[in-house]
Order: structure tokens, then C-alpha cells, then sequence
């Protein structure tokens, strides 16, 4: 494990242990709301993934005709969470664009840096030079900014200022307009979080947001992108008003949203949809792609008895573990629908792709690792083989 993740769970491990000596605490009010609560000003563009009212609404939805692109296709693509390993996302969807197959995507999803990546593939290959900025340009290098002695009385070890800078150096209006052009044209933009005081995973309709238009849209825009990034104990999470219903006079509170990859690696099937089966056939011949921006295989070596390798490697195992289950139970689905299933992950072989480090060189490494596989034609596979090597 690198000398970097080693060093972030041992400032969380502190930060944690001194946890008690700060006062964090919350109103209880809201939480009977939880089923029916909406975020201010904007009913109607989230849903739980373990919302069996949302599955049945969508299983209904794509039999009676799933959209299809120029080509003819459905094409969903999600992307995974990774942090900077979020680079091996620029660079194959670049590599993939110059190599000139890479469809015309139908739905998009991202979680985490996954999310953050998830615009600039919605809006196409236009987006493509930004979308290679923005993990490569250094901008990135500034995201693990400590907050000193504030780390042990707040809610993160790292400032949120810079990942917030980053989101609206890309995000602005003019961004949201088009994704909200598309969206009109039945496209659908979707970006994953957790919401932490209700212990689930909301998946929120970027493109509806976006059509809604205004500041309070990008406001709940940027938010969204910041709290599916920001990973517990390292960033503060983001509180996003909510009311308990849609009148304007009902009870309002604030939920806490971090890291979209605390409940979902990434969103391609919904849980509460696994064991759906299409009654119509009519996602046969659609296809799902699957960016794990990281590598999925166990990989075996000798971990330090130091606190910080412990924590480090059991955090690892576990997020492995989950990516495997997640990825095994869409390959399942899409076996049964007849639908076209391919993944592609950073090669367990690959010196590099440490999820905290944002060094300009170390993400330019994997960015070019992305690219180099895009073009290749080597990086997509639709076979599952994961065991260790």
C-alpha cells in the first residue's frame, strides 16, 4: 500500500479517536420524513437504489421501450469511483473517441470521481479536451489541502474548498444547458450519493436538474457532484436542504450526502432490479459498460502490522470485495436480459493508480494507461475472472 493511503488512515484513525472530544451533534428532526422527503425546489429527481417502488417503475419503463441512440443501441456506461484513478476514465474515453467506435451513450452514471467524469462523457467527444484537463492539468494536485488542528474538531481531515473549486471551474451554466438539451431528448444523466443519516444510496436525475435551470440548480448541481466525491473522514460530507414533502409549508431539514461509493462502487442496475427479467425483450441487444476506475483483482502481499497498512488494507479488501459482488450481479442481469455486458479495470499488474495520489505525473501515468488500452482495443473484457494472482 502506498506511503500516501498509509498516511490518510492513520490521520483518520487519529482524527476518529479524537472524535469524542468535539461536539458534532445534529437535530433528530427530519427523520420521520425520510420516506417522503425531497431537497428544496426540486421533487422528482432522485430515487433510492434500494427503492422497490422505483425498480418496479422502472422495470415498466424499459418494457414498454428502452431508447436507442444513431447507431441503433442502447448504450449505458457507468463509471466506478476510484479518486485520482478517475484519470483511467479520461483516458480511454479519449482513447476510445480517436479510435472512433465509442458509442452514442444513451444513459451515463458516476459515483465518486466516476461522478465527476460523468458530464463530460454525457455531453460527448466535445467535452473530450476538458475531461483530459481536468485530471491532468494539475488542478487535481491540490485536492488533499489539511485543515491542521480543525481536522480533529470537524467532519474531514481535508478542506472542501478545492474540490469545489475544481467542480465549478467545469460546471457552470452554460455546461447545464446542454446537459438539460439532452435530457429533452430522452437522455438521462444520473449521479450516485449517499445519504448517510437515512443509510442509503440516492441516485440523483442530473439531467432533470439541470433542465429546471437558475442558480439553485447548479448550486444542487455542484453539491451533488461534491458529495458523491467526498469520501467520509477525509472530506466533510455536504448538507442538502430537504423538506418533507413538496408543499411549501411542510417541515424542513438537512440530510448529510458523501461518497456515492460508501453504498454503490458504481450504477448500472439498481439492486432492487437484479433479479428483474424484461417481460418484453426489448433490452436485447442493449449494451452496458462498466469503467472501474481501479484495479478488481485481489492482489496478494504482505501488509506492515502498522495501524495506518492495517486500516488501509482492510478498507481496500472490503471496497474489493463489494466492487466483485456489484460486478457479478450486472453480469448475472445482463446474462439473463440478453444484454451485451463488458467491463474494463486498471490492470492488477499496472505499478500505479493509487486513489490519493494526485500528483500531475502519477495521474498523467494513468491517463495514459487509459488511453494507450482504448486504442489498443485491450481494454474491454466480458468475461468476470477475478481471482488473485
Amino acid at each position: 500500500m502506498s506511503m500516501i493511503r498509509t498516511t490518510v488512515c492513520i490521520l483518520v484513525a487519529a482524527t476518529l479517536a479524537l472524535a469524542g472530544c468535539a461536539s458534532g451533534a445534529r437535530s433528530d428532526f427530519g427523520l420521520g420524513f425520510r420516506e417522503t422527503a425531497i431537497p428544496v425546489g426540486f421533487p422528482g429527481v432522485r430515487f433510492s437504489v434500494e427503492d422497490a417502488l422505483a425498480a418496479e417503475v422502472m422495470g415498466l419503463q424499459l418494457s414498454e421501450g428502452a431508447p436507442h441512440g444513431a447507431d441503433g443501441r442502447f448504450d449505458l456506461i457507468a463509471l466506478s469511483g476510484g479518486g485520482a484513478a478517475g484519470a483511467y476514465t479520461a483516458g480511454l474515453v479519449n482513447g476510445w473517441t480517436e479510435r472512433g467506435d465509442r458509442p452514442d451513450f444513451e444513459v451515463v452514471t458516476g459515483v465518486s470521481t466516476g461522478a465527476l467524469a460523468a458530464p463530460f462523457v454525457f455531453l460527448g467527444p466535445d467535452r473530450d479536451a476538458e475531461l483530459r484537463e481536468a485530471y491532468t492539468g494539475g488542478l487535481a494536485a491540490n485536492l488533499l489541502q489539511g485543515r491542521g488542528l480543525g481536522a480533529f474538531v470537524g467532519s474531514g481531515i481535508y478542506q472542501s474548498a478545492p474540490l469545489r473549486a475544481l467542480i465549478e471551474t467545469y460546471v457552470d451554466a452554460a455546461m447545464l444547458t446542454e446537459i438539460a438539451a439532452e435530457h429533452r431528448r430522452g437522455r438521462v444523466l444520473l449521479v450516485a450519493t449517499t445519504d448517510l443519516d437515512a443509510q442509503r444510496g440516492v441516485v440523483w436525475n442530473m439531467g432533470a436538474i439541470a433542465e429546471r435551470g437558475g442558480p439553485e440548480a447548479l448550486a444542487l448541481f455542484r453539491d451533488i457532484l461534491t458529495a458523491s466525491a467526498s469520501i467520509p473522514g477525509a472530506f466533510p460530507p455536504v448538507m442538502i436542504k430537504a423538506r418533507a414533502s413538496d408543499a411549501l409549508d411542510s417541515p424542513a431539514f438537512e440530510e448529510m450526502h458523501v461518497d456515492g461509493g460508501v453504498m454503490n462502487p458504481f450504477v448500472a442496475v439498481p439492486q432492487m432490479m437484479w433479479n428483474w427479467t424484461d417481460p418484453n425483450g426489448v433490452l436485447r441487444g442493449a449494451r452496458i459498460h462498466i469503467i472501474v476506475n481501479g484495479k478488481a483483482e485481489p492482489v496478494v502481499n504482505v501488509t506492515s502490522d502498522a495501524v495506518g497498512s492495517v486500516l488501509g488494507r482492510t478498507i481496500d479488501t472490503a471496497l474489493k470485495a463489494n466492487l466483485r459482488a456489484n460486478l457479478f450481479a450486472n453480469r448475472t442481469f445482463a446474462a439473463r436480459n440478453g444484454v451485451s455486458f463488458s467491463v474494463t479495470t486498471i490492470p492488477a499488474e499496472f505499478d500505479g493508480g493509487d486513489s490519493l495520489d494526485f500528483s500531475p505525473e502519477a495521474m498523467q501515468r494513468v491517463y495514459d494507461l487509459g488511453r494507450v488500452r482504448a486504442l489498443s482495443g485491450e481494454a474491454w473484457r466480458t468475461e468476470l475472472n477475478l481471482a488473485a494472482d
